[in-house]
C-alpha cells in the first residue's frame, strides 16, 4: 500500500500536466449556495493557498434561508473547509468541534457516529440539510475529503427540521460541482502509520456546461497509538449536475464509504484511577477479526428559480449503514482480584436506514412598507433499525476473559460469538420512527430592513414503534411555534431574541418494554453579532436557557433505560472568526455551560450535572501568511484547546475528579500555483489527555485516552 501511494503521487508530479498562471478571480455561489472563489477555465483554483476564507457571510442553501447570518435571529456558526485544511483534520471526529463555542465530542464510540455535544446535550446530525440521524448506529463520521463546510445551528432549527434536540444540530455540506475546472490530489503521511490519499476532481462534461461533475475519492490505512487499533477506509463521492436552463437544475449525489477497524470503542478500564494506564493499553486482542462497516447514501435534488423572488427545491434522500463485528467490553468487576478486568465478547450486526423527502419554497413579497420573506415546506422521514446484539441474546456465550492491567497477556483463545444466517431471523431489535411535517415561516422586514420579526410554526405527526423484542408504539401530533426578532443597531451590528420549541421522537425500549415518549424542549436566547473591518471578521455573543423534558437515562448497574425527569441548561457563548489583520486568520471561542438534572423520580439526582457537561471550553486557532518577500508562499499555524469542569458519562457518578483537557498544536506550510506542502504537530506538549469517563462497574475507572504527540505532512498537487 505504501509503495502504491508513493508511486501514484510520483506519477502525478512528473506527468505531462501543465497549468496556466493565475488570473482574475470571480466570486459566485455553488449549487448549495456556498460562497466560492473561482477562476477562468484556463486557470487553476488554488485550494491550498494560504489566504483562507475563515468567515462566511451566508448559510448554505441546504439550511433553506436567504437572509445573511448576521441578520438571522439565531446563533449559526459556519466552518469553511479551509479551516479543516489548515488543521489537517481527516474526519469530523478530529477536533472539528474546536472551531465553535461550547461544542465537544463524546468519544466513547468513535466509529458509531460523531456524537457531538453542545449546550448540555447531544445534537442532531444533518447532511446537506437532511435529518440523517439514525437509530442507535450511524451515520458514519464524515470524512474531511467530502466536506465543503460545517454549520452549527445553536438551539432548535425550526426552519430546517423542528425534529431535533433543543440544544441544536450540525449540518455537513458536501462538495458540489462549481462549473470550473479544478483538480487536486493530496497525499498525507503521519504518525502511527497513517497513509492517506485523496482526490478532488471538478469540471464539465460539455462546453456548454450543461453537464457538470464533482468526484471526491479517499483511500486510507492508519494505525493508532493504542495496541492493535487501526482504521482502513475507502470512500467514493460522485456528483452529477444537469443545468436544465439558466434558472433550474437537477443533481444526483452518491456517497459510498467502507471501513474496517478493530472495534467501535477504544475505552480502557482500570482499578487504579483515570489516566493511570500506559497510553498504548488496550482491552482488545490482536486475534480478533476486524469490524466491517459500510454506508450507501444518495441525494436527488431539483431546484428552480422560477421567478425573481420565488424558488422551489425538492430533495429525496436514502442512507443505509451496515455494521458486522464483535467487540471486547467490561461489564463486571471482582474486587477480590483487583488487577483483573473481566472482558466479555459481544457480536453485533446492524442495518440502519433513513428515507427522507423534503420540498420547500422560498419567496418574497411586499405589503406596504413591509417585506415578507416566506419559507414553507413539507418533510417526511422514516428511520429503521434491524439489529442483532449478543448483549440482548441469552443464548450468547457469557464467558469472561480476564486481563491483568499490570501484566496484560494477549493472543488468547476466545469465542467470537458470531451468529450466521439472515438478520431478519436472528434479530434482537427491530424499530421504526416515522414523521411527517408541514411548516411555514414569515420574516417581516420593517423600518428599511432594520427590524426583522420572524414568525413560524411547524405541525409534526410522528410514530415510534418496536416490533422486536416486544410490539409497542407511540403516536403524537405536535405544533411547535417559533418567534424571533433581529434589529440592526448599525448596518454591521445586530441584536436578536429567539424563542423556539422542538420535539423529537425517540428510539429505544424502556425497562418495562415500552416505546419512549418524544423529547420536548424549549429554548430562549438573546445575542449580539458584529462584523468588523468592513466584514473581514466577526464576533457573536449569545445567552440561552433550555428546558428538556422526557429525558432517557441509563442505569449503569443494569444498562437498562428509563424515561424520567427533566434537564435545564443555561450558558453564554462567544465566537470570533475571520481575518483580524492582513494575512492573520483566527478562530477564537469560549463557552460557559451549566447543565443539570432539574427533575427526576429519584430526588437524589436533582442538581447533578447532565452527562458529558463541560463547564468551560476555550479554543484558539491562528493561521498567518508570512508577509516577507523571501518567505513568499509560507504560512504558520498554531492553536490550543482547553476544557475544564468536566462531568462524566453517568449522573449517578456524582462529581468525578476529571482532569482538564489541554492540547497545543502547531504547523507550517508552503504553496505555489501547483504544489503545496503542509506539516503539523498535534499535542506538541505530549500531554496525556483523556475523554469520556465514568466509574462503572463499581470499582473500575473507564476513560478514553487521546492521542499523544503526533505529526502529519500533506503533499498537494493542483492541475
Amino acid at each position: 500500500m505504501n509503495r502504491l501511494l508513493i508511486a501514484t503521487l510520483a506519477a502525478l508530479l512528473t506527468g505531462n500536466l501543465h497549468a496556466q498562471h493565475n488570473g482574475a478571480m470571480k466570486k459566485g455561489h455553488n449549487s448549495e449556495g456556498n460562497d466560492t472563489v473561482t477562476h477562468d477555465l484556463n486557470e487553476i483554483e488554488i485550494t491550498s493557498k494560504y489566504y483562507r476564507k475563515y468567515k462566511l457571510d451566508n448559510s448554505s442553501a441546504s439550511l433553506k434561508l436567504l437572509t445573511p447570518v448576521l441578520r438571522l435571529p439565531q446563533n449559526i456558526q459556519e466552518i469553511d473547509k479551509s479551516i479543516l485544511l489548515d488543521q489537517q483534520a481527516i474526519n469530523i471526529n478530529e477536533s472539528v468541534t474546536r472551531n465553535v463555542s461550547g461544542a465537544m465530542r463524546n468519544n466513547t464510540a468513535d466509529f458509531y457516529g460523531p456524537f457531538i455535544y453542545m449546550r448540555g446535550s447531544a445534537i442532531n446530525t444533518l447532511r446537506n440539510g437532511v435529518d440523517l440521524s439514525m437509530i442507535y448506529y450511524g451515520p458514519m463520521p464524515e470524512d474531511a475529503g467530502i466536506i465543503d463546510r460545517l454549520e452549527f445551528i445553536k438551539g432548535p432549527a425550526g426552519f430546517v427540521n423542528a425534529v431535533g434536540d433543543p440544544a441544536g444540530s450540525f449540518n455537513i455540506v458536501t462538495k458540489q460541482p462549481t462549473g470550473k475546472s479544478s483538480n487536486q490530489v493530496n497525499l498525507t503521511l503521519g504518525s502511527f502509520d497513517l497513509y492517506r490519499i485523496t482526490g478532488d476532481f471538478d469540471g464539465n462534461f460539455d462546453k456548454q456546461k450543461k453537464w457538470q461533475y464533482r468526484l471526491n475519492v479517499v483511500g486510507q490505512k492508519a494505525r493508532s497509538f493504542q495496541k492493535f487499533v487501526f482504521n482502513d477506509k475507502v470512500l467514493v463521492n460522485p456528483v452529477i449536475k444537469y443545468n436544465i436552463n439558466d434558472h433550474s437544475f437537477i443533481s444526483a449525489e452518491y456517497i459510498y464509504q467502507k471501513q474496517e477497524f478493530l472495534q467501535y470503542l477504544l475505552t480502557v478500564f482500570t482499578p487504579n484511577g483515570f489516566n493511570s494506564l500506559p497510553e498504548d493499553f488496550s482491552i482488545a486482542d490482536p486475534d480478533k477479526k476486524p469490524v466491517k462497516a459500510n454506508e450507501n447514501n444518495a441525494f436527488l435534488t431539483y431546484h428552480n428559480n422560477f421567478s425573481k423572488n420565488w424558488q422551489f427545491t425538492a430533495k429525496a434522500t436514502f442512507a443505509r449503514d451496515h455494521l458486522d463485528g464483535n467487540y471486547f467490553f467490561v461489564s463486571k468487576y471482582d474486587a477480590t482480584k483487583p488487577n483483573l478486568i473481566q472482558r466479555r465478547v459481544t457480536y453485533e450486526r446492524f442495518n440502519t436506514d433513513v428515507y427522507s423527502f423534503q420540498a420547500y419554497v422560498n419567496g418574497a413579497f411586499n405589503t406596504g412598507a413591509i417585506v415578507h420573506k416566506i419559507l414553507g415546506g413539507i418533510d417526511a422521514n422514516q428511520k429503521k433499525l434491524l439489529a442483532y446484539s449478543g448483549y440482548n441474546d441469552p443464548q450468547a456465550n457469557q464467558a469472561l476473559y480476564p486481563l491483568d492491567v499490570n501484566n496484560p497477556v494477549y493472543g488468547i483463545t476466545f469465542d467470537s460469538n458470531e451468529r450466521s444466517g439472515s438478520l431478519n431471523d436472528i434479530a434482537t431489535n427491530k424499530q421504526t420512527i416515522r414523521y411527517f411535517a408541514g411548516y411555514v415561516q414569515d420574516e417581516l422586514n420593517m423600518l428599511d430592513n432594520k427590524l426583522r420579526l420572524t414568525l413560524a410554526a411547524r405541525l409534526t405527526s410522528s410514530r415510534s414503534s418496536v416490533a422486536i423484542p416486544k410490539v409497542s408504539k407511540v403516536d403524537d401530533l405536535v405544533l411547535t411555534p417559533r418567534v424571533g426578532l433581529s434589529y440592526s443597531i448599525l448596518p454591521d451590528f445586530t441584536a436578536y431574541f429567539l424563542y423556539d420549541q422542538t420535539y423529537t421522537p425517540q428510539s429505544g425500549i424502556s425497562a418495562a418494554g415500552d416505546v419512549f415518549k418524544p423529547l420536548k424542549g424549549k429554548n430562549s436566547e438573546i445575542g449580539l453579532k458584529k462584523d468588523w473591518a468592513n466584514g473581514k471578521w466577526n464576533t457573536a455573543v449569545s445567552v440561552y436557557h433550555i428546558t428538556r423534558d422526557n429525558i432517557i437515562v441509563t442505569d449503569p448497574s443494569t444498562n437498562l433505560q428509563s424515561q424520567i425527569g427533566q434537564t435545564k441548561s443555561k450558558g453564554i457563548e462567544f465566537d470570533l472568526k475571520g481575518e483580524i489583520v492582513k494575512g492573520l486568520n483566527a478562530v477564537i471561542n469560549y463557552a460557559y455551560t451549566d447543565s443539570y438534572i432539574s427533575d427526576d423520580a429519584n430526588k437524589s439526582y436533582i442538581g447533578l450535572s447532565s452527562p458529558y457537561r463541560v463547564r468551560h471550553i476555550q479554543n484558539t486557532w491562528l493561521n498567518y501568511k508570512l508577509p516577507f518577500s523571501f518567505s513568499k508562499g509560507f504560512a504558520v499555524s498554531g492553536g490550543y484547546q482547553f476544557q475544564a469542569g468536566r462531568a462524566g458519562r453517568y449522573p449517578q457518578d456524582g462529581n468525578l475528579d476529571l482532569a482538564n483537557v489541554f492540547r497545543v498544536d502547531g504547523g507550517i506550510g508552503w504553496s505555489n500555483s501547483r504544489f503545496s506542502v503542509n506539516g503539523i504537530v498535534n499535542n506538541i506538549l505530549n500531554r496525556h489527555n483523556y475523554g469520556s469517563a465514568w466509574t462503572r462497574p463499581a470499582g473500575l475507572y473507564a476513560y478514553v485516552p487521546f492521542q499523544p504527540r503526533e505529526f502529519r505532512v500533506t503533499l498537494g498537487y493542483n492541475f
